[in-house]
């Protein structure tokens, strides 16, 4: 386990795995890149290259609902590994069901009164912006979901 900080829940493991597909074709979108990060003290950025099949996977922390944000992870699709042309820019809200798992009771009082519904960065859509979570908070959680560009 990692230790606690401030912008993630108790150290619990998230690994983010993305498909990217086109939004015409359904066919994988291979060589792309994909960037994630969390906002926070602490957020760090990762960069990697979509596979042939059109997934990446990244390994991270469960992230900490703060100011008034639902928890949530960022990510942005460029055109290849060595441009900055961007394709698509979004979040995956994390689902309530993943946040009871990986939050301990103080933090779970954070989401109190809190809603995907009622964060402004998600009332453009933000069911689209839910991944499937599956895993405990001991193993570590996995959000998974396929992404059209």
């Amino acid at each position: 386990m990692t230790e606690h900080r401030d912008d993630m829940a108790r150290g619990v493991p998230l690994t983010v795995r993305l498909r990217l597909v086109s939004t015409n074709s359904g066919r994988p979108r291979a060589g792309c890149a994909v960037s994630l990060w969390h906002c926070g003290d602490h957020g760090a950025r990762g960069r990697q290259t979509v596979d042939p099949s059109g997934w990446v996977s990244f390994g991270s922390a469960f992230p900490a609902a703060h100011a008034g944000r639902w928890p949530h992870v960022h990510f942005a699709v460029h055109t290849d590994a060595d441009s900055d042309g961007l394709l698509h820019a979004a979040q995956l809200a994390l689902p309530g069901d993943a946040c009871a798992k990986a939050f301990c009771a103080a933090e779970r009082r954070r989401l109190d009164g809190m809603s995907i519904a009622r964060d402004g960065c998600f009332t453009g859509g933000w069911v689209l912006e839910i991944p499937s979570v599956t895993g405990d908070a001991a193993r570590g959680l996995v959000a998974t979901r396929t992404v059209g560009v």
